[in-house]
Protein backbone atom coordinates (compact mmCIF):
# COMPACT_ATOMS: atom_id res chain seq x y z
CA UNK A 1 0.00 0.00 0.00
CA UNK A 2 1.18 3.62 -1.13
CA UNK A 3 2.35 5.46 2.01
CA UNK A 4 1.28 8.98 2.76
CA UNK A 5 -2.05 9.09 0.81
CA UNK A 6 -1.07 9.10 -2.46
CA UNK A 7 -2.33 6.02 -3.35
CA UNK A 8 -4.98 6.28 -6.45
CA UNK A 9 -2.91 8.93 -8.12
CA UNK A 10 -0.02 7.20 -9.91
CA UNK A 11 2.42 8.41 -6.92
CA UNK A 12 4.59 6.15 -5.74
CA UNK A 13 7.31 7.04 -3.20
CA UNK A 14 8.78 3.62 -2.86
CA UNK A 15 7.28 2.90 0.66
CA UNK A 16 4.71 0.69 1.53
CA UNK A 17 2.98 0.73 4.70
CA UNK A 18 0.15 -1.52 6.70
CA UNK A 19 -3.27 -0.26 6.42
CA UNK A 20 -3.48 0.96 10.21
CA UNK A 21 -0.24 3.60 9.43
CA UNK A 22 -1.55 4.62 6.81
CA UNK A 23 -5.22 5.46 8.67
CA UNK A 24 -2.89 6.97 11.26
CA UNK A 25 -1.49 9.18 8.69
CA UNK A 26 -5.11 10.16 7.88
CA UNK A 27 -6.37 10.88 11.18
CA UNK A 28 -3.40 12.90 12.06
CA UNK A 29 -3.51 15.15 8.69
CA UNK A 30 -7.13 15.43 9.40
CA UNK A 31 -6.61 16.85 12.72
CA UNK A 32 -3.95 19.11 11.44
CA UNK A 33 -6.93 20.52 8.98
CA UNK A 34 -9.29 20.74 11.32
CA UNK A 35 -7.20 22.76 14.28
CA UNK A 36 -6.51 25.07 11.04
CA UNK A 37 -10.00 25.53 9.82
CA UNK A 38 -10.50 26.67 14.19
CA UNK A 39 -7.94 29.22 13.70
CA UNK A 40 -9.90 30.45 11.42
CA UNK A 41 -12.83 30.93 13.53
CA UNK A 42 -14.84 28.13 10.93
CA UNK A 43 -16.75 26.25 14.36
CA UNK A 44 -17.64 29.24 16.02
CA UNK A 45 -19.02 31.29 13.33
CA UNK A 46 -21.28 27.36 12.82
CA UNK A 47 -21.73 26.82 16.38
CA UNK A 48 -19.79 23.85 15.97
CA UNK A 49 -18.21 21.77 19.39
CA UNK A 50 -14.18 21.61 19.25
CA UNK A 51 -14.71 18.63 20.77
CA UNK A 52 -17.00 16.80 18.33
CA UNK A 53 -15.12 18.59 15.06
CA UNK A 54 -11.75 16.76 16.54
CA UNK A 55 -13.19 13.37 16.75
CA UNK A 56 -15.33 13.21 13.31
CA UNK A 57 -12.34 15.11 11.41
CA UNK A 58 -10.35 12.11 12.57
CA UNK A 59 -12.90 9.43 12.18
CA UNK A 60 -13.67 10.76 8.44
CA UNK A 61 -9.38 11.35 8.18
CA UNK A 62 -8.85 7.67 8.94
CA UNK A 63 -11.57 6.10 6.56
CA UNK A 64 -10.61 8.40 3.92
CA UNK A 65 -6.62 7.62 3.75
CA UNK A 66 -6.31 4.78 2.69
CA UNK A 67 -8.92 5.23 -0.56
CA UNK A 68 -8.25 7.15 -3.97
CA UNK A 69 -9.26 10.03 -2.75
CA UNK A 70 -7.04 10.53 0.64
CA UNK A 71 -4.81 12.43 -1.00
CA UNK A 72 -7.77 15.10 -0.69
CA UNK A 73 -6.60 15.32 2.40
CA UNK A 74 -3.66 17.04 1.64
CA UNK A 75 -4.90 19.23 -1.00
CA UNK A 76 -7.78 20.81 1.81
CA UNK A 77 -5.15 21.13 4.27
CA UNK A 78 -2.89 23.21 1.85
CA UNK A 79 -5.56 25.28 0.84
CA UNK A 80 -6.53 26.26 4.44
CA UNK A 81 -3.24 26.66 5.52
CA UNK A 82 -2.88 28.76 2.45
CA UNK A 83 -5.50 30.92 3.62
CA UNK A 84 -4.32 31.20 6.96
CA UNK A 85 -0.86 32.68 5.91
CA UNK A 86 -2.91 35.05 3.57
CA UNK A 87 -4.74 36.22 6.53
CA UNK A 88 -2.21 36.54 8.75
CA UNK A 89 0.99 37.98 6.90
CA UNK A 90 -0.42 40.46 4.46
CA UNK A 91 -3.02 43.74 4.82
CA UNK A 92 -6.21 42.42 3.51
CA UNK A 93 -8.16 42.19 6.79
CA UNK A 94 -7.80 46.06 7.49
CA UNK A 95 -10.38 47.51 4.76
CA UNK A 96 -12.42 44.83 5.43
CA UNK A 97 -13.04 45.32 9.19
CA UNK A 98 -14.76 48.57 9.08
CA UNK A 99 -17.70 46.91 7.50
CA UNK A 100 -18.57 45.60 10.99
CA UNK A 101 -17.58 48.46 12.90
CA UNK A 102 -20.71 51.00 13.51
CA UNK A 103 -19.90 54.26 15.69
CA UNK A 104 -22.66 56.66 15.60
CA UNK A 105 -22.37 60.67 16.46
CA UNK A 106 -23.77 61.63 19.51
CA UNK A 107 -27.08 63.88 19.49
CA UNK A 108 -25.59 67.70 20.82
CA UNK A 109 -27.66 68.95 23.80
CA UNK A 110 -29.15 65.31 24.68
CA UNK A 111 -28.27 62.75 26.71
CA UNK A 112 -29.40 59.31 26.92
CA UNK A 113 -31.75 57.70 29.06
CA UNK A 114 -29.61 54.61 29.56
CA UNK A 115 -26.39 52.91 28.85
CA UNK A 116 -26.96 49.30 27.34
CA UNK A 117 -23.75 46.47 27.41
CA UNK A 118 -24.30 43.63 25.80
CA UNK A 119 -23.09 40.00 26.86
CA UNK A 120 -20.16 38.12 26.72
CA UNK A 121 -18.68 34.98 28.00
CA UNK A 122 -17.75 34.24 31.75
CA UNK A 123 -15.34 31.92 33.12
CA UNK A 124 -16.45 28.77 36.18
CA UNK A 125 -16.70 31.39 38.60
CA UNK A 126 -19.14 33.77 36.89
CA UNK A 127 -16.74 36.83 36.52
CA UNK A 128 -16.97 38.16 32.97
CA UNK A 129 -13.36 38.19 30.93
CA UNK A 130 -12.14 39.04 27.40
CA UNK A 131 -14.40 41.69 25.38
CA UNK A 132 -17.30 41.15 27.95
CA UNK A 133 -15.30 43.04 30.47
CA UNK A 134 -13.77 45.49 27.75
CA UNK A 135 -18.05 46.13 27.11
CA UNK A 136 -18.54 46.61 30.85
CA UNK A 137 -15.73 49.18 31.57
CA UNK A 138 -16.15 51.18 28.12
CA UNK A 139 -20.07 51.30 29.04
CA UNK A 140 -19.44 52.69 32.69
CA UNK A 141 -16.59 54.68 31.16
CA UNK A 142 -19.45 56.19 28.94
CA UNK A 143 -21.93 56.48 31.73
CA UNK A 144 -19.64 58.74 34.02
CA UNK A 145 -18.36 60.75 31.47
CA UNK A 146 -22.10 61.81 29.84
CA UNK A 147 -23.42 61.15 33.66
CA UNK A 148 -25.79 58.89 32.04
CA UNK A 149 -28.21 57.62 34.65
CA UNK A 150 -28.42 53.83 34.47
CA UNK A 151 -26.76 51.22 33.06
CA UNK A 152 -28.36 47.62 31.57
CA UNK A 153 -26.03 44.57 31.44
CA UNK A 154 -26.89 40.82 30.91
CA UNK A 155 -26.46 38.21 33.11
CA UNK A 156 -24.86 35.16 31.60
CA UNK A 157 -23.72 31.89 33.01
CA UNK A 158 -20.62 29.38 31.87
CA UNK A 159 -22.34 27.74 28.78
CA UNK A 160 -20.09 24.36 29.81
CA UNK A 161 -21.53 24.37 32.95
CA UNK A 162 -25.27 24.79 33.94
CA UNK A 163 -24.80 24.63 37.82
CA UNK A 164 -21.72 27.28 37.74
CA UNK A 165 -22.12 30.94 39.51
CA UNK A 166 -23.55 33.43 36.66
CA UNK A 167 -22.29 36.83 35.79
CA UNK A 168 -24.59 39.29 38.27
CA UNK A 169 -22.35 39.36 41.59
CA UNK A 170 -19.30 40.14 39.51
CA UNK A 171 -20.86 42.73 37.11
CA UNK A 172 -22.01 44.49 40.47
CA UNK A 173 -18.47 44.39 41.94
CA UNK A 174 -17.17 45.86 39.25
CA UNK A 175 -20.14 48.61 38.62
CA UNK A 176 -19.37 49.42 42.29
CA UNK A 177 -16.05 49.45 42.14
CA UNK A 178 -15.98 51.87 38.95
CA UNK A 179 -19.31 53.79 38.69
CA UNK A 180 -21.25 53.58 42.45
CA UNK A 181 -23.08 56.52 40.81
CA UNK A 182 -25.18 54.66 38.34
CA UNK A 183 -28.17 52.58 38.89
CA UNK A 184 -27.98 48.49 37.52
CA UNK A 185 -30.82 47.07 35.55
CA UNK A 186 -30.67 43.40 34.34
CA UNK A 187 -31.88 41.12 32.05
CA UNK A 188 -31.81 37.32 32.47
CA UNK A 189 -32.19 34.19 30.71
CA UNK A 190 -30.55 35.32 27.26
CA UNK A 191 -28.84 33.23 24.91
CA UNK A 192 -27.94 35.12 22.27
CA UNK A 193 -27.49 38.82 20.87
CA UNK A 194 -31.59 38.55 19.42
CA UNK A 195 -32.50 37.65 23.17
CA UNK A 196 -30.79 40.55 24.35
CA UNK A 197 -32.17 42.98 21.98
CA UNK A 198 -35.86 41.58 22.69
CA UNK A 199 -35.35 41.59 26.44
CA UNK A 200 -33.49 45.26 26.42
CA UNK A 201 -36.10 46.54 24.25
CA UNK A 202 -39.12 45.32 26.53
CA UNK A 203 -36.54 47.01 29.60
CA UNK A 204 -36.77 49.88 27.59
CA UNK A 205 -40.44 50.30 27.27
CA UNK A 206 -40.97 49.32 31.07
CA UNK A 207 -38.40 52.75 31.94
CA UNK A 208 -39.31 54.75 29.83
CA UNK A 209 -36.21 54.93 28.14
CA UNK A 210 -36.12 57.27 24.69
CA UNK A 211 -32.89 56.58 23.50
CA UNK A 212 -30.05 54.82 24.84
CA UNK A 213 -26.22 54.08 24.41
CA UNK A 214 -25.21 50.53 22.81
CA UNK A 215 -22.05 49.16 23.94
CA UNK A 216 -20.70 46.12 22.38
CA UNK A 217 -17.42 45.08 20.86
CA UNK A 218 -16.89 46.46 17.76
CA UNK A 219 -17.35 44.07 15.22
CA UNK A 220 -20.55 43.33 16.96
CA UNK A 221 -22.17 46.89 16.94
CA UNK A 222 -23.40 46.69 13.43
CA UNK A 223 -25.53 43.58 13.97
CA UNK A 224 -26.45 44.35 17.64
CA UNK A 225 -27.56 47.86 16.96
CA UNK A 226 -29.57 46.77 13.88
CA UNK A 227 -31.60 44.19 16.08
CA UNK A 228 -32.21 46.49 19.20
CA UNK A 229 -33.77 49.22 16.60
CA UNK A 230 -35.86 46.60 14.52
CA UNK A 231 -37.62 46.45 18.04
CA UNK A 232 -38.47 50.18 17.90
CA UNK A 233 -35.27 51.83 19.99
CA UNK A 234 -33.36 54.44 18.90
CA UNK A 235 -29.77 53.96 19.74
CA UNK A 236 -26.69 55.70 19.54
CA UNK A 237 -23.79 52.87 18.72
CA UNK A 238 -20.65 53.02 20.78
CA UNK A 239 -17.55 50.65 19.99
CA UNK A 240 -16.44 49.29 23.10
CA UNK A 241 -12.55 49.40 23.47
CA UNK A 242 -11.16 46.38 22.49
CA UNK A 243 -8.11 44.63 24.18
CA UNK A 244 -7.85 42.01 22.19
CA UNK A 245 -6.27 43.69 19.07
CA UNK A 246 -6.17 47.18 18.00
CA UNK A 247 -9.43 47.05 15.24
CA UNK A 248 -7.60 50.14 13.65
CA UNK A 249 -4.03 48.88 13.52
CA UNK A 250 -3.63 45.43 13.26
CA UNK A 251 -0.14 45.21 13.97
CA UNK A 252 0.80 41.85 13.64
CA UNK A 253 0.00 38.32 12.20
CA UNK A 254 -2.31 36.94 15.49
CA UNK A 255 -4.28 40.35 15.36
CA UNK A 256 -4.92 40.07 11.90
CA UNK A 257 -5.79 36.62 12.62
CA UNK A 258 -8.65 37.59 15.64
CA UNK A 259 -10.12 40.26 13.33
CA UNK A 260 -10.57 37.73 10.31
CA UNK A 261 -12.52 35.41 13.26
CA UNK A 262 -14.43 37.99 14.43
CA UNK A 263 -15.89 39.11 10.67
CA UNK A 264 -16.37 35.37 9.94
CA UNK A 265 -18.42 34.98 12.70
CA UNK A 266 -20.21 38.24 12.03
CA UNK A 267 -20.65 37.10 8.73
CA UNK A 268 -22.18 34.21 9.46
CA UNK A 269 -24.62 35.99 12.02
CA UNK A 270 -25.46 38.45 10.02
CA UNK A 271 -26.86 36.48 7.30
CA UNK A 272 -28.37 33.97 9.73
CA UNK A 273 -30.19 37.38 10.98
CA UNK A 274 -31.22 38.56 8.26
CA UNK A 275 -32.37 35.41 6.82
CA UNK A 276 -35.20 35.08 10.00
CA UNK A 277 -35.81 38.67 10.05
CA UNK A 278 -34.11 40.05 13.11
CA UNK A 279 -32.17 42.87 11.86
Amino acid sequence: MSDLLFRGRGANIGVRAPAWQVRVAGALLALGLMELLDSLGVFKAAGLSITWARTMFMVCGALLAPSAVGVWLWGATAAVAGVLLVVSYTPIMQPLLPAFVRRDTPVPGTTPDAVVVFAGSVNSDGRVKGPALDRLLTGLQEAKRRRIPEVALSVVGDDRDATAPDSERDQRELVEAFAPEVRLRFVYQVFGTHDEALAFSALARTHGWQRVVVVTTPSHTRRACASLELEGMVVECLPAVSRSYSPSRLANAEERRLAFVDAVYETAATLLYRFRGWM
